[in-house]
């Protein structure tokens, strides 16, 4: 048996977001496009669970994606990571460990996780977080400083959330 899923959709400063979860918390962040119907992201990552709509069961998620995007309040979001090869779950345990504000390397992050050689396996899992809002990939650059990919928006979202910490990092010291 299945355990129960459950999503809403959230306009947010970044777009319309689709949240799905479980009573363990969030298992999905997805940033959908102009027009993109939330059914088919749902029945992609949901299969046969078929998840219900509860936006009441998101409310302080959603309220504190809004506070984090309005005024940088660090996310402390619950999540449910059920999905994910035991590499990528390790990387993004690994990825929520980077301080809010500050970045990493992929190759960094590949020896934090112990595999230095892997650095492709593991800018592979950032790509595939289901998270990227409570789990920080937006925090992974390049080596050389160059942005690299993400998720959640492409480039442009990246750019936003970084500039977002950093601005707030610096008022804050």
């Amino acid at each position: 048996m299945h355990e129960p899923l459950y999503y809403t959709e959230h306009d947010s400063d970044l777009g319309r977001l689709l949240l799905i979860g479980s009573a363990r918390g969030l298992r999905n962040i997805a940033l959908l496009e102009k027009g993109e119907a939330a059914a088919a992201f749902l029945a992609a990552e949901c299969g046969s669970a078929n998840p219900l709509a509860m936006p009441g069961f998101f409310a302080s998620i959603c309220g504190a994606i809004d506070t984090y995007l309005e005024v940088g309040k660090p996310l402390r979001l619950p999540c449910d990571l059920k999905q994910g090869t035991p590499l990528q779950r390790a990387v993004w345990l690994e990825i929520a460990r980077i301080p809010y504000g500050q970045t990493i390397s992929y190759s960094q992050l590949a020896e934090r996780v112990g595999f230095p050689r892997a650095v492709r396996a593991v800018a592979s899992a950032c790509g595939a977080n289901p998270l990227p809002l409570a789990i920080p990939c937006h925090r992974v650059i390049a080596k050389d400083g160059t942005l690299g990919g993400f998720s959640l928006g492409g480039l442009a979202v990246k750019e936003k959330l970084l500039a977002l910490e950093s601005r707030l990092q610096f008022i804050a010291a």
